[in-house]
C-alpha cells in the first residue's frame, strides 16, 4: 500500500466501493479518472490490491498523433476499450488485448489478460468519458493541484516531447465533458508536493512523450 495521500485515497475507494456494491447484483465497474499525473495509477494499484478487482488501464489503448482541436476521444481506441476490456468483464468473462506499444510510439505491444471479478476498477484519463457511460457504474475524481500536476509533468518529459495539444484537449474534457462535480466520488491525489514518484510510460505522465515502464 502507498503512502501518505496515495493510501488514504485508496481506502475511500475502497470503501465506496464496498457501499456501491452492497445489495446489488453482477459486477460493478468503477472508473477512476483525473488529470495527467494526479496519481491514479497508484490510488488503482492500491485499491485493486486491497479489493482483488480487476484492474484496466485507459493507456494501454491509447491512439498516437496530435493536433489543434482534437478532443480526447480521439486519442483513445475507446471501441476496442469496450469490445476487448468492458464488456467481457462485465459478463464476468476474461479480457484479452494488446495493449499501445510504448517503447515503439506506435502500434500494439504485449498481450494483456485480465482475469474478470465482481469488481472492476479503469484508471486513466477518459475513463469516466461518455464512450463508456454505459459500461461504467461509478466515477471517482483524482484531484491534485495543477502545479503539481504540471511539476510532475516537467520532471519527465524532454520539453521538444511537450504536447500542448494533449493538455488543451485534456482541459476541454475535464472543463466541459466531465467537469469535477459530475463525479461520484473525489479523492486527493498521490504525494506531497516535492515526492519523488516512479517514472511511467503512461499518457497521463508522459503525454505520449517518452516511453518507460507503466506507473
Amino acid at each position: 500500500m502507498p503512502a501518505g495521500r496515495s493510501a488514504a485515497a485508496a481506502r475511500r475507494v475502497t470503501r465506496a466501493a464496498a457501499r456501491w456494491r452492497a445489495g446489488r447484483a453482477g459486477v460493478l465497474i468503477v472508473a477512476i479518472d483525473g488529470h495527467g499525473a494526479s496519481g491514479k495509477s497508484t490510488i488503482a494499484a492500491a485499491a485493486a490490491e486491497a479489493t482483488g478487482a480487476a484492474l484496466v488501464h485507459t493507456d494501454d489503448f491509447f491512439l498516437p498523433g496530435g493536433g489543434p482541436g482534437r478532443g480526447l476521444d480521439q486519442y483513445y481506441d475507446w471501441r476496442r476499450l469496450r469490445a476487448q476490456a468492458l464488456e467481457p468483464l462485465r459478463a464476468r468473462r476474461g479480457a484479452s488485448f494488446r495493449r499501445f506499444d510504448w517503447d515503439r510510439g506506435r502500434g500494439l505491444g504485449g498481450l494483456v489478460t485480465v482475469d474478470p471479478a465482481g469488481l472492476v476498477l479503469v484508471e486513466g484519463v477518459f475513463s469516466a468519458s461518455p464512450q463508456l457511460a454505459d459500461l461504467v457504474d461509478r466515477t471517482v475524481f483524482v484531484d491534485t493541484p495543477e502545479r503539481e500536476r504540471l511539476r510532475r509533468l516537467r520532471g519527465r518529459i524532454a520539453p521538444e516531447e511537450w504536447d500542448d495539444d494533449w493538455l488543451i484537449a485534456e482541459q476541454a474534457y475535464f472543463g466541459l465533458t466531465r467537469p469535477p462535480a459530475s463525479f461520484d466520488l473525489t479523492v486527493p491525489g498521490s504525494g506531497p508536493a516535492g515526492a519523488a514518484e516512479p517514472r511511467s510510460g503512461s499518457i497521463e505522465a508522459q503525454l505520449h512523450g517518452s516511453s518507460g515502464q507503466p506507473g
